[in-house]
């Protein structure tokens, strides 16, 4: 290249600057098409990377519901255990009634009638010795 050449302007520019210019722009486009496909690559990560957060938020709202019916699963069973448990204090509450004792034993109505008055005609001959004791107890 002679002296001449370099020395030619392009626009009123010289050749040299203009190459350099021309060198700088092509250089600044490649960046920014490299630029803009970072962008997307890193776009399309944070697309997936999303993805995989919602995914891990609804996995995570299925296991609370799933600790929400086991809670409320262990609740009603122990307000059945609660009511059984009531149930059975009933029951032996009642077992030890008269009546039911009669039934579990198979005794018959005249037969408790009968007993009841055993019990009664025993109390008052307790009473009548009581009574007597007493009056001998006066006398001495």
């Amino acid at each position: 290249m002679e002296e001449g050449e370099e020395e030619e302007e392009i626009f009123g520019v010289p050749k040299a600057m203009a190459e350099e210019q021309r060198n700088t722009l092509g250089m600044l486009t490649q960046s920014l098409a490299q630029l803009s496909e970072h962008l997307a690559a890193s776009e399309a990560r944070e697309v997936k990377r999303l993805e995989i957060e919602q995914e891990r938020l609804a996995l995570e709202r299925r296991r609370l519901a799933r600790e929400d019916e086991r809670v409320e699963m262990e609740r009603a069973r122990l307000e059945i255990e609660q009511q059984w448990a009531e149930d059975m204090w009933r029951l032996g509450t009642l077992v030890r009634a008269p009546f039911v004792q009669g039934s579990l034993t198979g005794s018959t109505r005249r037969e408790l009638e009968a007993a009841k008055a055993t019990d009664v005609e025993k109390g008052a001959e307790a009473d009548d010795e009581d009574g007597m004791a007493d009056a001998e107890g006066e006398d001495d």
